[in-house]
């Protein structure tokens, strides 16, 4: 059964000003795990121990593809600590997205392979939108193996691609997924899943039918308190999952 965790960059602010009381909070909220992005100057191993006393599960790290690249041996140390493995490349510019990128990917694959890491690309709305051939980036990377894929389902609709669709393609190629809404598909209008207008209801259990073991909820911008736009979410992402397995 998928578990929910929370995308950190959603509470990036509170994180950054007391990264420990705010991971108790999720914590109490009732997510199970945590996706990081960034440790805010402090140390793995003390992080380790927050996560470890607050029962939080560290599921997946986001990285820039530069990092990945030339970063990857501090990567890893700090994956020994903090007992992820899968490292995801999350944002990488429009105009680069192209054979280049995916042979970048493919290598940088490969190396974290040989570090014992799972190296994955986290899609916005460029990457799923049709180009002159009419496939899209993801389209490629699914036509190869070499690295798993955490949609962005949020995204992919915003792109005006159907999520159902992608995650069949995807099946078994994404164990972390995230669940964004908004509330249409004109710019700054996120809102916390379940409000918006992605359809969740049904995008849930087709994420669950394809594989995903996280349900990551990440919010890039609220009207109010980002804590209370996640522990919203996760109320909503909580009973979608439970239908699943009812």
């Amino acid at each position: 059964m998928a578990r929910i965790g929370l995308m950190l960059y959603t509470v990036r602010d509170e994180c950054a000003r007391a990264f420990e009381p705010t991971l108790r909070e999720v914590a109490e909220m009732g997510f199970e795990g945590v996706e990081l992005f960034d440790l805010h100057g402090h140390d793995p191993d003390e992080v380790a121990s927050w996560l470890a006393d607050a029962g939080l599960v560290a599921c997946g790290r986001h990285a820039s593809l530069e990092a990945v690249e030339s970063q990857l041996p501090e990567l890893a140390a700090e994956a020994h600590s903090l007992g992820w493995r899968r490292l995801v490349v999350s944002w990488v510019d429009p105009s680069e997205l192209g054979p280049e990128l995916v042979r970048r990917l493919t290598a940088a694959a490969a190396a974290a392979k040989a570090h014992g890491l799972e190296l994955g690309f986290h899609n916005h709305d460029a990457e799923a939108r049709p180009r002159d051939g009419g496939a899209s980036f993801l389209d490629e990377l699914l036509a190869s193996d070499a690295l798993f894929l955490e949609l962005d389902l949020g995204w992919a609709w915003y792109a005006g691609a159907d999520p159902l669709p992608l995650l069949g393609r995807a099946r078994g190629r994404c164990p972390l997924v995230h669940v964004k809404d908004f509330h249409s598909r004109e710019a700054g209008s996120f809102a916390p899943v379940g409000d918006g207008a992605v359809g969740y209801e049904r995008v849930v259990p087709a994420a669950i039918a394809a594989g995903a073991e996280w349900l990551l909820v990440e919010q890039d911008e609220t009207d109010g308190p980002p804590l209370d736009a996640a522990r919203r979410s996760l109320a909503a992402v909580t009973a979608m999952a439970a239908g699943v397995a009812a």
